[in-house]
């Protein structure tokens, strides 16, 4: 089976809505895109400001399933199935919090001309059993430069 892989800039955009109020956060990174089959896997390193640990994070994408790995400064595993609700933990340095992600939407577009990609996600998310709010999320990557 053929691998292809290539590197991206990538850009995440979440929005939380949590009744009234809404949040926006933006993070922009270069990492590495492959593929096999119908896998697709996205890994890059999360911008940090300061000298704190570093986290990287992988995207695995099959079969409209997406799961986020994120190992460092802060680890967790989160799955996202569209209609189900998955359980994860969220590992931050002030310790382990329970998670539940119950996911609304999940939609992938590929546009073979452009090398461009984007993952579109709604998910209400919950934290030691309290929930956060509803967060909808853009992940765009484009065949970017060689490092």
């Amino acid at each position: 089976m053929t691998e292809n892989s290539m590197p991206v800039d990538i850009k995440i955009r979440t929005t939380i809505r949590d009744g009234k109020q809404k949040e926006r956060h933006s993070m922009d990174a270069f990492g590495h895109l492959s593929w096999r089959g119908g896998l697709i896997v996205l890994r890059f390193q999360e911008p940090r400001e300061d000298s704190e640990q570093k986290t990287m994070q992988t995207m695995q994408l099959r079969d409209g399933r997406l799961s986020v790995k994120r190992d460092g400064a802060i680890s967790m595993n989160q799955r996202f199935v569209e209609g189900v609700k998955t359980e994860g933990t969220y590992r931050s340095p002030y310790g382990p919090m329970h998670m539940i992600t119950d996911t609304e939407s999940i939609q992938y577009t590929w546009d073979d001309e452009k090398k461009k990609g984007i993952i579109s996600l709604i998910y209400v998310l919950t934290l030691q059993g309290s929930k956060t709010g509803t967060y909808s999320m853009e992940i765009v990557f484009e065949e970017g430069e060689k490092a």
